[in-house]
């Protein structure tokens, strides 16, 4: 889920530096009206998205990681197919209903978020009671007593009493456009936003960056109908009054009068300067690109080693084996693995170079030509792939001792990475796992070490050991 939060924030954040730097001095207000509505809901949408063509040009070494198996015992099989991870249930342990703390905090900030919505609501409504109202041409104007107050929210037009006649006449032709052009609708949209966001302060900037597109649409359809000098001159006569709510459109605004006079002097913007929303199609194919690749890379082995800790362990060994002159034939070999195992040449198998290590190179599931397999597997390529992986993950089903999580007085969710390797005999060896509990661990050991010998892997036309990661998580309750 935080990963998910992350990467929406990026998202949007992306989307509001295009607005910023290419956008919101041009005066197409209502493309960019579009584009502050759209964008937010795309970044809702977009890690969600994962194009198979882009993510098939990523190099297959990163995807190495076997489909998880779940225990527990409420997931249909047609569920599991469906979420293609083919995930194994063990009678014998429940799914506990538990709501996670990150959950209770959500809830209690939406719950907030909800309450200060409502006094709003209640705020306008109290004010709309407190003054006149009358109808004039389809829209309710409420005078305001003892104020010089002036906003609208949706067909409603709120004045305060001590407006000059002049005064009002400008903000009715303001506040009408607003009324027409319905843009209560965009407020209440990212109020809505920010009540299922309120952690999230970019909706706050969107709603802000909306808010002052509609003082600019609305002044610029005000001056197409009267002197823009004498309207000019309505804006820094009088300072109005504005009630402190998120959601209506007042009429004045200190912070934004300069930006709204600076608008109205620029001349209109030329058609050609639409090809600016262009900038758009290049974030988006990054943040696709971004997404296809997030979902493969994220699963990995699970040990976390980052690039300057890599570099910094190379350093490490071209010192030592400067300083040591010459190599072990351990040494050597171990040497020859690496560079077989890192090397970028498909062909690099083939001149026999590697032939005595090929028992030591760990070749990921997802790289190996022909992947090891249950010997009554048969057919395709990808059809032994998929029955290798259904039967390990039945086989794990099977002989995991179901109750030990519940033996252990275990609850919620747990989880346990097995990892370990098929050599060039087809045998499991070096099995290791992690996570979860040392008991869980020791049963995972226990259950690999026992799968059946299988025919073992090839890659490049000879027999290599064959390197797996297979997930086990356990969802289990008292």
């Amino acid at each position: 889920m935080i990963h998910y939060i992350v990467q929406m924030v990026v998202f949007q954040l992306l989307f509001l530096v295009i607005y910023d730097v290419f956008l919101k001095k041009e005066t197409f207000f209502n493309w960019n009206r579009a584009y502050l509505l759209i964008t937010p809901i795309i970044s809702f949408v977009l890690p969600f998205i994962k194009i198979n063509a882009i993510r098939e040009t990523i190099p297959s070494e990163y995807i190495i990681a076997l489909p998880e198996v779940l225990i527990g015992n409420t997931i249909s099989e047609s569920v599991l197919e469906q979420r293609a991870l083919r995930e194994v249930v063990i009678s014998g342990a429940e799914i506990a209903p538990a709501i996670p703390w990150m959950t209770i905090i959500w809830l209690s900030g939406v719950g907030i978020s909800i309450a200060l919505f409502v006094y709003k609501i209640v705020k306008i409504q109290r004010l709309k009671r407190a003054g006149n109202s009358h109808h004039k041409d389809g829209v309710s104007l409420v005078t305001l007593p003892n104020t010089d107050t002036a906003f609208s929210f949706f067909n409603t037009i709120f004045l305060g009493e001590t407006l000059s006649e002049r005064q009002r006449e400008n903000i009715l032709l303001h506040e009408s456009i607003h009324v027409k052009e319905r843009h209560s609708l965009d407020m209440l949209f990212f109020e809505i936003l920010r009540i299922v966001c309120w952690f999230n302060p970019l909706v706050y900037v969107y709603q802000n960056k909306m808010m002052m597109l509609q003082e600019y649409t609305a002044d610029a359809k005000v001056v197409s109908q009267k002197d823009k000098k004498e309207y000019y001159q309505g804006l820094l006569s009088h300072v109005f009054q504005i009630e402190n709510i998120s959601f209506v459109n007042p009429f004045f605004n200190h912070s934004i009068i300069k930006k709204r006079i600076v608008m109205l002097q620029k001349t209109k913007s030329k058609q050609i300067l639409k090809v600016k929303y262009l900038f758009l199609l290049p974030a988006l194919f990054s943040i696709l690109v971004y997404t296809a690749c997030t979902d493969a890379s994220a699963k990995g082995t699970g040990y976390n080693t980052s690039d300057s800790e890599i570099i910094q362990n190379i350093e490490i060994l071209k010192n030592s084996i400067a300083k040591q002159g010459e190599l072990s034939e351990e040494e050597e070999r171990a040497l020859k693995v690496l560079t077989a195992v890192t090397s970028n040449d498909k062909d690099i198998l083939k001149d026999g170079t590697y032939d005595d290590v090929l028992n030591d190179l760990d070749i990921p599931f997802g790289v190996v030509d022909q992947v090891p397999t249950f010997k009554e597997c048969s057919g395709s390529k990808e059809e032994i792939k998929k029955c290798t992986t259904q039967k390990m993950s039945e086989y794990v089903g099977k002989e995991f001792n179901a109750n030990l999580p519940k033996e252990l007085g275990l609850t919620g969710v747990k989880r346990v990475v097995a990892v370990f390797k098929i050599d060039v005999t087809g045998n499991i060896v070096d099995v290791r796992a992690r996570g979860g509990h040392p008991k869980l661990e020791e049963e995972a050991i226990r259950v690999m070490k026992t799968l059946p010998q299988m025919i073992p892997g090839k890659h490049e036309g000879k027999l290599v050991s064959v390197l797996y990661n297979l997930p086990i998580t356990f969802k289990v309750e008292k």
